[in-house]
Formats: C-alpha cells, structure tokens, sequence
C-alpha cells in the first residue's frame, strides 16, 4: 500500500510527532513524505519525497503572530507555482 503523509514543518512539534509515528505507518506500506512549510529546527530522518515552501507562521519573542515577517516571507508568484507542480 502506498501512504502519502503530509507533515507541516512550520515548527518542530510537528517534526518531532511525524518522526515517531514514521515506523508505524512504514510497517503498513511505502511512505512518501510532503513536508510543507520552512521554520522547523529539526530535520525528518526520511526521504522526503515532496518539499513546499508554502505559507508559513512567524512568531515574535513574546509568542505573539510576526505580521510583518509573515508578509515578508510570502512569496505569491513561487506559491502559485508550488501549487501547480504538486501531482
């Protein structure tokens, strides 16, 4: 069975869940990972079969939304792009 297995790499909680719950789902089928997002520290260790930049979160010191380093970072040309690439 093939498994398709979307992770948000918006933060390192996400991360950290995915590479425990991995070797489960990897006993029931081939597993192709889409990681979408780029503010995480940590790093999957498995082949990552899809990557998006996509639209990510920013927070400030306080834990509050960084408004202006979200809209910094979007990139609408490269999203529409991403978007129509994915199969």
């Amino acid at each position: 069975m093939k498994i398709f297995y979307a992770v948000q790499a918006t933060g390192n909680g996400h991360i950290s869940r995915s590479m425990e719950l991995l070797p489960y789902l990897q006993q029931y089928g081939q597993v192709d990972i889409f990681l979408s997002g780029d503010n995480s520290n940590l790093k999957l260790d498995a082949p990552i079969a899809y990557r998006s930049k996509g639209l990510s979160l920013y927070y400030t010191c306080n834990g509050a939304l960084d408004y202006w380093r979200i809209a910094k970072a979007i990139n609408p040309v490269t999203l529409r792009k991403e978007i129509r690439s994915c199969r």
